[in-house]
């Protein structure tokens, strides 16, 4: 249920005379308390799923409600549901002949194989690899006929080719898995050198996308993948083959092999924290102001984290990632609580799973508590507690409302200024700039700390930070008084120039969903006017379920189907909207 702004006037009188205010200042001593817990060891890096995530949200939902601002949704908390990894399920089987193979040992279902039975023969297909450009031409599947086969494929890439560009491209294991289904594989089994290391496998590390794919896909050790082939055929004979000839080697294998894989996701729920103080005037109390930075961090790290540092199972901090976001965004909160003056009401948010590609503020925007059409403006705070000794100070977004940068001008003063006229940034302002809402980004930028254990409390530059947020109160308030809303303008993409990839040569000019649905298809989670997609007709909310007649199930499906097309190309994309299919021709 929404709240209505306008009916909740009185709703501030009657909360500042019941809680306990604290002092009106910015103060460095606020700032350093709440970074420093928040950076703790006891909050374990507050990774979503792990407990100092739980102790994060209600560290901060309490200094919220000690701020003496309303708070939102479930007492502050707003619920978001996120897939943090995989578990086995209870049917994982693999045998070939009189060989039973056994789970973590010999093989393990990749997270994002289909929940499926297969029984059928084998066809080794090298490294599973099809390109062709001008510098190479190269094909696994040439005159191999799989027919519905098990297609039996060695990790990596030939050595002769390790430093081949249009290689390397091809040469993850989504593209390959996207590759043997396109050449009609029942199932999949990849042969991965260091299946086993130190007495545990090591599967594909989970990547955020829960997306399936259609076919069982398991990755193997190579002696479980010498007992499969039977005789015929070892992997290391495979590789020598490859490496002498200079040239694909594939073999058809009557081996029967029959296998069963069950994957479930592993769900984990996670919140925003939100909270607001109504505005003081009725004319303008439809309208808010959004302020935020996100409170997640790595956790211990490790592989597939984000860590910098990805060997090192440590604590990751993230003092300044982005524990000084929060604690800008606190200091704010009480702040504006305390003066009591804004016109506009002015939201202030927590937002989780930002590691996560914006899941917390995505939620927000899909399930806001006001009517989204009514923000003004979203102010983030994302990394701001190093400010360095010549000051430089980063304000993106400036471009996205017409009024920006003559206030950031006026208003922000003692720095280094740079500025950034774009909306769109790798945090969490994108969600609100995806959905035509102005956007203010604040950060003192990256260092060599930045995803790793390194990133502590005792680093911040708490003079620094006070200063900024000091600034930051006096644009927030006045953009929250002024009489009429920003004027919002389109200001460079909606997502990175390369999509987050530097292997495509060309997009289509979307916002994908990046942490994926769920479900079949690749939802577009934004159109940049202009662009291929714009020009074709595609809108925001299409999910994409093929391209040139081949299936799309999520994001790498997207960037692998796109690695193979050039400017001046024409596509044909086919995409469900609602219930309706709707094939576009599109000029990339």
């Amino acid at each position: 249920m929404k709240i209505t702004p306008k009916s909740s006037l009185l709703a501030l009188l009657v909360l500042t005379a019941c809680t306990i205010q604290y002092q009106p200042k910015i103060t460095e001593t606020d700032l350093s308390r709440s970074i420093s817990k928040l950076a703790s060891d006891e909050f374990q890096g507050r990774k979503p799923g792990l407990k100092g995530d739980s102790l994060a949200a209600n560290y901060i939902a309490g200094e919220f409600r000690k701020s003496g601002i309303k708070l939102l949704y479930n007492k502050g908390f707003q619920p978001v549901k996120l897939i943090t990894g995989f578990v086995f399920g209870k049917e994982n089987h693999l045998s070939s002949g009189n060989q039973t193979f056994e789970l973590s040992t010999d093989f393990e279902p990749l997270f994002f194989s289909a929940n499926k039975t297969f029984e059928g023969k084998l066809a080794v297909a090298g490294y599973g690899i099809t390109t062709s450009s001008d510098s190479i031409k190269w094909d696994d599947y040439q005159d191999l006929k799989i027919d519905n086969r098990w297609v039996l494929i060695v990790d990596g890439v030939p050595a002769h080719l390790a430093q081949n560009v249009e290689i390397k491209k091809q040469s993850d294991i989504r593209t390959k898995v996207l590759n043997a289904i396109d050449h009609r594989a029942g199932g999949i089994l990849i042969v991965s050198q260091d299946f086993i290391t130190k007495g545990a496998a090591r599967t594909a590390i989970f990547d955020k996308n829960s997306a399936p794919y259609s076919v069982p896909v398991m990755k193997i050790s190579p002696k479980t993948a010498d007992l499969i082939m039977a005789g015929s055929l070892t992997v290391s004979d495979l590789e020598g083959k490859i490496k002498a000839a200079q040239k694909p080697y594939s073999q058809v294998i009557e081996s029967v092999v029959k296998g069963e894989a069950s994957v479930l996701p592993k769900i984990t729920m996670t919140q925003n924290i939100v909270g607001w103080i109504p505005g003081r005037d009725p004319k303008l109390a439809e309208e808010f102001v959004v302020v935020g930075a996100h409170y997640d961090h790595l956790g211990f790290g490790g592989a597939g984290s984000g860590s910098r540092m990805p060997d090192s199972a440590a604590v990751h901090h993230g003092a300044d990632d982005n524990a000084s976001g929060v604690a800008a965004v606190i200091e704010l909160a009480q702040k504006f609580s305390h003066e009591k003056n804004n016109k506009r009401p002015i939201l202030f948010v927590a937002f989780t799973a930002e590691e996560f590609g914006l899941i917390g503020s995505k939620a927000f925007v899909a399930e806001p508590p006001f009517p989204l059409k009514n923000a003004t403006a979203m102010f983030n705070f994302d990394m701001v507690g190093r400010l360095d000794s010549a000051k430089n100070l980063t304000v993106g977004g400036v471009g996205t409302a017409l009024e920006t940068n003559a206030l950031v001008d006026s208003l922000v003063h003692g720095f280094n200024l740079k500025i950034s006229k774009e909306g769109y940034g790798p945090s969490d302002h994108a969600s609100f700039y995806g959905e035509n809402i102005p956007v203010i980004y604040f950060t003192s930028g990256v260092h060599d700390q930045y995803h790793t254990p390194n990133d502590t409390y005792e680093r911040i530059n708490i003079s620094g930070e006070k200063l900024i947020v000091e600034n930051a109160f006096e644009l927030i308030q006045e953009v929250a008084n002024r009489s009429k809303k920003l004027t919002y303008q389109e200001a460079g993409p909606k997502i990175g120039s390369s999509g987050g990839r530097t292997d495509l040569k060309v997009t289509l000019g979307i916002i994908p969903d990046f942490a994926g649905t769920g479900t079949e298809g690749m939802r577009i989670d934004g159109v940049t006017p202009g662009k291929p997609a714009s020009k074709a007709g595609l809108l925001k909310g299409d999910i994409i379920v093929a391209i040139d007649g081949k299936k799309v199930g999520s994001i790498y499906d997207y960037m692998a189907r796109m690695k193979a097309y050039s400017p001046g190309q024409i596509i044909s994309v086919d995409v469900l909207r609602g219930t309706e299919k709707k094939v576009f021709l599109v000029t990339l």
